[in-house]
Formats: structure tokens, sequence, C-alpha cells
């Protein structure tokens, strides 16, 4: 962690030190002296401009006689086309960022001083950009000039009152855009990606010769040739099948060999800018190939729907046979297009349980080996064959499977639908209490289901006649109509409701692809005691209830193999097991009070079964009123403090903190606070304090931090446990001090901790972790800033050795790319990275 920043008045106290020791620092004023400054922060020095370069005339280019990605930024009339490198992208953004900044106190120059083939700033569309005078117009008293923007090669006519003369920044570098001439523009479009390659020639007007790359597309039907030299395929997943429905048994296969492609994607996309999508994403199509960014990487994907505004997309990982939800994507990179998908799927030929086949043999390995006869006769690419799944010891047959392309689709499986087992061990919640000793469990990842459902409203419609809807039917699945309403079981809780027509509504891809992921078991030891001498209103009911309106996340264990009886560990309390706590309550009466029963069958609280009777919430609903998808997972009330041992814990949250993220400027001098890695991500952590006092009053606050988490040990009895963007007092590992944190993520001993006054992160186990106070809730300093120029291939790792030692520098303050980030400039930068500047 970065030094605790202070001021010369302030208070010592032990700093949330990384590898560097702490330091007293200055806080600095909003334009610190310039000559009172030296080692690093001579880099800052105002830049001679002198007279302007001429490296604009030149052009970037890469090297001839290989592809590169590009995109096509100006289609001229009579054929050739303007083209920009795609690894160029992100400088362009940040050289236009630049230029808007330095031209906000300029005026338009003097229309007698311009001439041709002159660098200009030109504003079009309310933008500013660079441009090169190609005429001057002065007919009818109207002046202005033909202007060719020089990084796109667009030529626009505008007026002298939107022509600024030019900076040295702007000539500094060279243009972007240049010209090229393909046989044919068929299928090329603006802002499109293109695959071109420098032929090293040139037309008579310097127009570049260049190879239009031939498209690649993903193969999506069996590499039965890959397979026949690498047979060895492993098991990634047996989806769960409903035998009531003759559903099929499928399992989904990966090949062994290509087992390096997800890391060779992620060095590709790291190493290459990301190409973004240009235009609207397919509504329809069902082969819409992506690579989409999950909390393990980059996966090659398959497009299975999408929400817009925020984007959020559902994708089928086809090297991985897993369905994500994620919120950014982008094209796959065209040397990564050719390679087959990895996983197929495989269904039983013949009569036998192939999930038990599969597992006895999961030691051993697995090879597939084609019919050939069902291969003569048939072109080489199919998408369907018969095998049969060998060890891959001895060769001794398996069993007999039909193989399958798949992409992604259930329907296609011939499922309903896509059902995620719960493994041992994972973290899951109640999701709906069915009696007194069983519960219907879900994971937790189901939980941001109901705002996924809120916002698919636009998608998914509303049912034309009841007479289209069937036994069966997707959003809520109808299992009998009973005076003109449906009873609908929710496959994500378990629980039914009565629900009139105009409620339910017409499927979407999204909805029908999400993974449901819900267990019904029973718990442990309490399914084996006499429910005769068990009273209605049982304690041990009342604390099911609970858990499961608050949705508390519990890791779950299961006693059997059947996954049917079960026991589930609370962390945030003592004891753990809800068997061992269920089992003193059992036979005692709960105090008379007011509960919630949307979520208990009418078997939870009487002990013999009754009729389900209509929900209150559907007989006092508006005939009107069109509610919002979906009725699934219920709207139960959720909490905002938790109830720890009998005592009232506020939860506060980040999102919701006051922030005061670094002042926009010129020469604004800020306190680096966490610089470590800048050499990879580009980014540090810093702040600003525009006097002495407000430093030292973010000093007592820390000092505070410290005395709080130190002294109130009551807060951490029993173990508590974050929610993800919950504020919570930290003890940071290297100083042993305490220190306001952000949990990005829990797992069941430890959460993710971002030190948010500090900007760097680390796991911290639980019981080093407390709530925090309401008077810590002061506001944030501490900024992400993103370096303009950063550079992967340039020595960056000299700039972050150079903050390890000088952390205050000057710089100009941009606004940033992300809410409440920066983007910092820093004069002679270039001087620094090549260590004339230490």
């Amino acid at each position: 962690m970065p030094p605790l920043v202070s001021s010369k008045s302030m208070k010592s106290m032990p700093a949330a030190v990384g590898s560097r020791a702490t330091r007293k620092l200055d806080a600095p004023a909003p334009n610190a002296n310039l000559n009172q400054m030296t080692g690093i922060e001579s880099m800052v020095q105002d830049l001679s401009l002198g007279k302007l370069s001429v490296e604009w005339r030149g052009t970037l280019k890469p090297p001839a006689n290989e592809f590169f990605e590009c995109r096509v930024t100006h289609i001229e009339a009579e054929g050739p086309i303007w083209v920009m490198h795609a690894a160029n992208k992100d400088n362009l953004k940040r050289l236009t960022d630049r230029i808007a900044h330095e031209m906000q106190s300029k005026q338009p120059c003097n229309f007698e001083m311009l001439s041709v083939d002159d660098l200009v700033g030109v504003v079009v569309d309310n933008k500013m950009f660079r441009g090169e005078v190609r005429a001057l117009i002065s007919a009818s008293g109207a002046m202005g000039a033909e202007v060719r923007l020089i990084d796109f090669g667009s030529i626009f006519r505008c007026d002298a009152c939107d022509i600024y003369g030019a900076v040295q920044s702007m000539a500094e570098i060279k243009r972007f855009a240049f010209r090229v001439k393909l046989p044919t523009n068929t299928d090329v479009q603006l802002n499109k990606y293109l695959s071109l390659r420098l032929m090293g020639s040139q037309t008579d007007d310097g127009i570049e010769h260049v190879q239009l790359k031939p498209k690649m597309k993903i193969p999506i039907n069996l590499p039965l040739q890959m397979l026949a030299v690498n047979p060895e395929v492993s098991v990634v997943r047996i989806l769960q099948h409903d035998d009531s429905r003759e559903e099929p048994q499928v399992a989904l296969l990966q090949i062994k060999v290509m087992s390096n492609l997800n890391d060779d994607l992620n060095a590709c996309l790291i190493d290459k800018p990301v190409q973004p999508f240009t235009g609207r994403l397919p509504q329809e199509t069902r082969t819409f190939f992506l690579a989409a960014r999950t909390h393990r990487g980059f996966r090659r994907a398959m497009l299975l729907d999408f929400i817009e505004h925020p984007s959020l997309y559902l994708v089928y990982e086809m090297d991985e046979g897993r369905i994500s939800i994620t919120n950014e994507v982008c094209r796959i990179p065209s040397e990564l297009l050719e390679h087959s998908l990895r996983v197929f799927a495989v269904t039983l030929a013949d009569a036998g349980n192939l999930r038990q086949q599969l597992t006895q043999c999961a030691s051993s390995g697995l090879c597939i080996k084609f019919q050939m006869e069902s291969l003569q006769g048939v072109e080489k690419e199919m998408s369907a064959a018969q095998a049969t799944l060998l060890l891959a010891n001895n060769n001794e047959p398996v069993c007999a499977v039909r193989v399958n392309s798949f992409l992604g689709h259930v329907d296609e499986l011939s499922l309903k639908f896509w059902r995620e087992r719960i493994e041992n061990g994972s973290l899951v919640y109640i999701a709906h209490v069915a009696s007194i000793v069983e519960v219907c469990i879900s994971s937790v990842i189901t939980k941001q289901y109901q705002q996924i459902f809120q916002r698919l409203d636009y998608k998914c419609l509303p049912f034309k006649d009841a007479g289209d809807i069937s036994i069966g039917s997707i959003v809520l699945v109808v299992t009998a109509v009973k005076n003109n309403t449906f009873s609908v079981v929710n496959i994500d809780t378990g629980c039914a409701q009565d629900v009139p027509e105009k409620w339910l509504r017409m499927p979407c891809s999204f909805v029908e692809n999400l993974p449901v992921s819900l267990c019904r078991a029973r718990i442990s030891t309490i399914c084996n005691l006499p429910l005769c001498a068990v009273p209605e209103n049982s304690a041990g009911l009342q604390l099911l209830m609970k858990l499961c309106q608050r949705q508390s996340e519990m890791k779950v264990e299961f006693k059997d193999s059947e996954c049917s009886i079960i026991d589930l560990l609370d962390f945030s309390v003592e004891p753990q097991s809800l068997m061992t706590r269920m089992l003193p309550l059992m036979f005692t009466p709960a105090p008379v009070e007011q509960q919630s029963t949307q979520n208990v069958d009418a078997s939870a609280r009487v002990l013999k079964p009754e009729a389900i009777q209509a929900s209150p919430m559907v007989e006092s609903a508006p005939h009107d009123e069109l509610p919002p998808l979906p009725l699934s997972p219920p709207n139960t009330p959720i909490q905002k403090g938790a109830l720890i041992a009998g005592g009232h814990i506020e939860r506060y949250y980040f999102s919701d903190m006051e922030r005061h993220p670094i002042p926009l400027g010129e020469k604004m001098q800020i306190i680096v606070l966490n610089a470590i890695d800048v050499h990879k991500t580009g980014c540090i952590t810093a702040c600003f304090f525009s006097s002495e006092e407000v430093a030292e009053h973010f000093q007592d606050l820390l000092n505070k931090v410290f005395t709080i988490g130190k002294t109130h040990d009551k807060l951490t009895s029993p173990r508590y446990i974050p929610d993800v963007d919950e504020m919570c007092l930290c003890l940071y590992a290297e100083d042993n001090t305490w220190y306001r944190g952000v949990c990005q993520r829990v797992t069941a001993q430890e959460a993710c901790i971002l030190y948010c006054d500090f900007g760097n992160s680390e796991m911290v186990p639980l019981d080093r972790i407390k709530p925090i106070p309401k008077n810590l809730l002061q506001r944030v300093y501490a900024t992400k800033c993103f370096i303009d120029g950063f550079d992967k291939d340039k020595n960056f790792l000299s700039l972050e050795k150079s903050l390890a030692v000088k952390n205050k520098i000057l710089c100009n303050v941009l606004d940033g790319p992300e809410l409440n980030t920066r983007r910092i400039y820093i004069p002679h930068l270039d001087k620094i990275l090549s260590r004339q500047i230490i």
C-alpha cells in the first residue's frame, strides 16, 4: 500500500506501506511554484513551443507484407478508401482529448494568416480535429477553407470561425489515416474493420496497393480430422435432464488439444487494441461469435442474447461448455477464428445411465472413435455422427454415443432448461422453504436474475391469447389453470403462485437460456425427527423463514451422493451449521409475531400439506397494470442492516459515498498514492488537497479509522460477512493497521478488499474485517488516473520506480474514460521513460 499523505501540521501514525517507507508530504497548493521542485518534478516545466514540428506530414503505417487490422475512416466516391491502423485507436483518442483541452482558451485564427497546406485545428460537429488546408474560400463575402481531416481522410468546407491555429502537440505526431486502394470495395463500409496487407507499391497518386485478407470464420462442424489424430477428450459437464419430459441424457466433452487457446486469446487481446463492435448487434441470428470477458479472462463465445443500455450479454463459452453473463465483448482476433470449437455434445445411443458411466471412468480418461460406416458417403464437414467412447488407457469401450456440434442454445439439445448443478462446497441461499425439513437452495449467482428480468421487460411481450399458453411454458413454468388464473412454479426459487393471464410473458432467448441453479433437499438430521412432536409454530421454522427472507449466503454440504440431504454453513454466526442451530429450536414454539408467508408453502406452516392458496399480492393487483418481468424470483424485502447476534449492524455502500476526485486543470500538483504495476496497467491512484486544512482533516480521519478499528472489538463478534460494494474496516496485512475498504467479492474464508483511500487491494480473512461506523463515512479523495500516452512497449517501469521515490508530480488533468476517473498528461514523459529525467 502506498504511504499515507500528511502535512507539516499533521499527527504522525503508522502508514499503509507496501514496499516503501512512510514519509511526510506537504499538501500541495492548486498551482505550485515550479522553481521549488527538484527531481521528478522537473519534468513538468512548461514545454518550449518554438517552431511547429513537421512530423505531422508523415503517416503512421504498419510494416509492409504483414496483415494488420484497420478501421475504414473514409470512402471516396472514386474508389480509394482511407484507413487507420487499429493499434492506433487509443492514441488517436488521447490526442483528440488533448487537442480539445488545449484549444479551450484559443480563439479562431486570422483568415489572412491561413495558407494552403497549413496544419490547423478545425471544429466539425462540435468536436476539434487536426486538419490540413487544401484550398481557401473567400467568394461572396463568405470566408472559409476546404480542409482535410488528416486522421480520417474526409474533406469538409469550414467557415473561418471554426478554424484555429495549430499548437505544438498537434504537430508532433504523424497523421493516423492513409489512403489505400482495393481491387473492389464490395462489403467495405464506413467504420468497419478490415484485415489488410500493404503490398509495398503505390499508384501514381501515392495510393497504397493493399491485399484484403480472405474472410475467416469459426468452423462449427465436428472436427473429425482433428479427433481422428488426437482422440483424447474430457468431460466438462453432464447436463441434468427430466425423465418425466423424456429429455435425453446429454454430456459436453472437450477436446484436449488446443489447451492453450484461452491463453493465446488473452495474450492477443492484451498485446493488441480491443476491436469493439460498430453498429447494432444482431437481434435474431443464432450464430454470432465474439470474445467475452468473464471473471476467468477472455473466452471465445457465441452470443445468445443481450440487453442494451447498459449492455449485458448472455454468451456461451464454446471452448469451455459454459453459459456466462458479461458486460464486455469484442471481436475475436482473426488469427483465432480458424480454430474449431473445443466442446461438443454427446447423447447415449442405447439404454443406460450416461452420468454413471462417465463418472466411473473419470480417472482413466476418455477417447472417442467414430464409426466409419456412419461417415461413408457423406461430406467431411458434419454436425452429427455416431461414435464410441473408449477408455484412454486400454481402449476398452465405455458406451455408444451420438455426437453433435453444439452452439449454446439449450433447445438444440432437446432440453427445456440449462440446469447448473450445485457443487458441494459452493455458496448458496435458501430460495424457498417447502417445509420445516425441506428447502430449495439456489446458487448465489441467481440473486442478480431479478434485476435482469426487470430489464427484459421490452423483449418479453404479453401473450396475445390464453390459448397460446401451454403446459410447460416459460417465463414461468405453467402447471395448471384454475378460476381464470394460472398456477405457476418459479424455476429459480421453487415456490408456486397463482397469477392472472396478463402477468405472463412470452420468453426471449435470454430467458430461455439463462442457467437454472436450484436444488430441493432435506436438512440433515432434522428430516429424521418425529414431526408429530414438532409444534406448528416451531422456532426452527421461523429461523428458516428469516434466512430465506434475507437471502443469507451459506456454504452447502451434501450428505449423500444424490444431493437430497444437505447442511448449510453460515460463517457469520456460531454455531455455523444450520442443523446444529435448528435442533434446540425444533420443539420450542416461536413468539407470536407477524411473518411473511410469501415464500413458504402450506406444508411449512402445518404438518399436513394443503392446497396452495392464491397469493394476496395477485388479488390486490390493479387489473389495468401490466407488472414488470419477472415474477421470478419473489420480491422479498431486502433489509438494509443485517441482524447479527441480536445487534443491528447498519451496512453502507461505496457507490453511495461522496467522491472528491482530482479537479480538472493545468499544472495541477497531485500526490501519487499507488503506482504499483503502472508499467502493466497505465494507471495510478492519486489525490489532491486544496489546502493544508483539508489534508489535515483527512489525516485525522485515518487516525480515527486506526483507533476505532483497534479498540472496537465488539464489532467482530460474531464474525460478520460484508456484502459486495459494502464499506468496511479492514486490517492490512503489511503493517497490521486498520483502514477503510470496499468489499469486491467474498469467498468462504476471505474477502477481496479494495483499500479505497489508497487504490490497492488484497485478500483479507473474514476475521480481520469489521463493519464501518457511520462517522467514518467521509468523502473519498483517491482517484484512479489513466496516464496519457501509455504504451506497453515503452519503458514505463522507469516511471514506476521514479514515483516510488518522489510521489508529487505536476501535470495536466483531463476527464477520465470512466466515472470518477481522470486522465493525466505528464510533460516530458518520453524523457522520463528514456531515463533522461530521474
